[in-house]
Parts: C-alpha cells; structure tokens; sequence
C-alpha cells in the first residue's frame, strides 16, 4: 500500500476529491487499494511510473478503484458474486455495451466473487471481460486477490490486494 500512498501525496487535490466523496456523490465508499506490485507491473508494462501520469489520468485511476457504498466482508463474499459499479464515469473508458444512459456514460464495473480453497476463502475482483453478460461487459478481464477483512476509515472501507 505504501506506493497507493505515495500516489495519494503527489496528487493530493485529487486525494481529497476521492476520499471526500466529490467525485461519486456517495457519502461512504469503498476503495481497492492496488498492490505495490500493480505499480511495478504498470511500469514495466508503461515504462513510466503511475505518479508519472497526468493529473486526470491519476484521478481516472483512483476512480476506477473506488466503488459507491461502503461494502462489508458479507457484501463481497455473495454466493453467485457481486458486479459492483465504480466511480469511473470516464466515457474515454466505456467499455460496457450500451455504454450511455441518456446522453451519459455508464460506470466501469467490477465483478467480486468468493470461491473455498484448502487454505481458506479467496476472494477476486476482475474487470469484466468479452466473455460476460453483455449487460456486464467492461475492461480487460484482469483479474487480483483481494484481502478478505475490509480496513476502516472515515470514508468507508478499503481492500487491499
């Protein structure tokens, strides 16, 4: 977590814009927290750090980090998953079918689920890909673990992966 930290930082008007609720509206929100090793992996894959990013392509990121409502351990642990909406709104990034409501962009989604393993509950979080619902297709079908305790703050709660 400490490079998602560090991120936070170097763009604090954008911290304060994501963890105060501006850019969803929503009074409690929850946050996937992307792994150090995510920041490694986009800089081999970029050549170039995340903070090394413009400041809307920044908050374009934490956006699609971050989800309306603050949800529980039970929340993300629904026996057929769960597709939760996002805060990107980005219409950049619309990569839903039918990607408009009304003249405005649909959220990007994720999809939550929970599967049993010989070493306890694992629980994933994936970009929807091409070879979903067609009401859920988003993103590139990516796919990280996520911690099964959600930690606290005052905005709601965050996931680490």
């Amino acid at each position: 977590m400490s490079d998602f930290n560090e991120l936070l930082s170097t763009f604090p008007d954008i911290a304060a814009g994501l963890l105060t609720n501006i850019s969803t509206g929503s009074s409690r929100q929850t946050i996937l927290v992307p792994s150090n090793d995510a920041f490694d992996d986009y800089q081999r894959q970029n050549g170039a750090s995340v903070g090394s990013l413009s400041s809307p392509d920044v908050g374009n990121i934490l956006n699609y980090h971050t989800l309306p409502g603050a949800l529980s351990s039970s929340d993300i642990q629904q026996p057929n998953g769960l597709v939760a909406e996002t805060a990107l709104r980005d219409p950049t990034y619309a990569r839903r079918e039918n990607a408009t409501d009304a003249g405005d962009s649909l959220p990007q989604v994720v999809y939550i689920s929970s599967t049993e393993t010989a070493l306890g509950r694992k629980i994933k979080a994936r970009q929807i890909s091409a070879l979903s619902s067609v009401d859920v297709r988003s993103g590139e079908g990516n796919e990280v673990e996520l911690e099964q305790t959600p930690g606290n703050w005052s905005g709601g709660v965050f996931y680490g992966q």
